[in-house]
């Protein structure tokens, strides 16, 4: 099971891919996006999937959002700049906190957004102290999924609201096709994902309501095909880092081929990209 310091370290290790296929000093994303048929570019699609899940979650400047998993705070920037909401944005990151933060106080919303470390498991802010939790691709890094569903039940204000855009493997896997999704997920620091049924029936449990599901596999089909050519111009690199730092750690050793197995997994439908709505209904 992968701990909380081999997820930071994980980020730590892959920053450099993303500032170079993701660019990520101008994107602060850390996410697949989401091209619709008005998307022009990839740096219009990063930022395109707050747009959908800001509408899905229906967020207004009087909300206070928690970003559960926040990356360097590209999605909270976007809220208080393009919505005028408060955010709280929580990473199990130092950097990243740090990079949030002056990103912020670059884009001068550092009165509407501050970043903190913490775990979205357990954050031991007040019950109710959230309008709206906001994750995306975050909660897949839970190792129980529930206890993230139960602490944003927790955070939520009555009438609040949980929006996740995330990946979810098919249901009752087996063989060789469970066995690429497990290893593309542990090459990310992700025990494993959930399926959507398991995840709709732990949101039941935990008290939510109104809950809606989007497969959005076609909105993420070019990013994962840019992560997929990515492999290809780092294989050669990936190789010669392995011969030079043979006593790397095994994420870095086998990041590279996340990127193959990703798409290709895809492809063969084992997964989907699926958003996930609902509410804390008032008692």
């Amino acid at each position: 099971m992968f701990s909380k310091q081999d997820i930071s370290r994980y980020y730590d290790l892959s920053q450099v891919h993303y500032r170079l296929f993701w660019r990520l000093d101008k994107s602060k994303s850390l996410h697949y996006g989401y091209w619709d048929t008005s998307t022009k570019n990839f740096d219009e699609a990063l930022q395109n999937i707050n747009k959908v899940l800001a509408r899905y979650a229906n967020i207004s400047k009087e909300d206070m959002v928690l970003d559960a998993g926040c990356g360097v705070g590209g999605s909270s920037i976007w809220l208080a700049k393009n919505v005028g909401c408060k955010v709280t944005g929580i990473s199990l990151n130092d950097e990243q906190v740090k990079q949030a933060n002056a990103f912020a106080q670059k884009e001068n919303v550092e009165q509407l957004v501050n970043f903190e470390y913490n775990d979205y498991t357990c954050t031991h802010y007040p019950t109710g102290s959230f309008d709206v939790v906001w994750a995306i691709e975050s909660v897949c890094y839970g190792a129980d999924k529930s206890e993230f569903i139960k602490e944003a039940f927790h955070l939520l204000k009555e009438g609040g609201r949980l929006i996740v855009a995330d990946f979810f493997k098919r249901d009752e896997l087996k063989g060789k096709e469970a066995q690429q999704v497990k290893q593309w997920a542990n090459g990310w620091a992700i025990e494993d994902y959930a399926t959507r049924e398991n995840f709709e029936h732990q949101l039941i449990e935990a008290g939510f309501a109104g809950i809606h599901f989007e497969n959005v596999n076609h909105a993420i089909m070019r990013s994962a095909k840019r992560l997929y050519r990515a492999y290809f111009l780092g294989i050669i690199p990936a190789l010669i880092y392995r011969i030079f730092y043979p006593n790397a750690t095994k994420l870095g050793k086998n990041n590279v081929h996340t990127a193959y197995l990703q798409y290709k997994t895809l492809k063969k439908n084992l997964w989907t990209y699926g958003i996930f709505w609902a509410e804390k209904k008032p008692l």
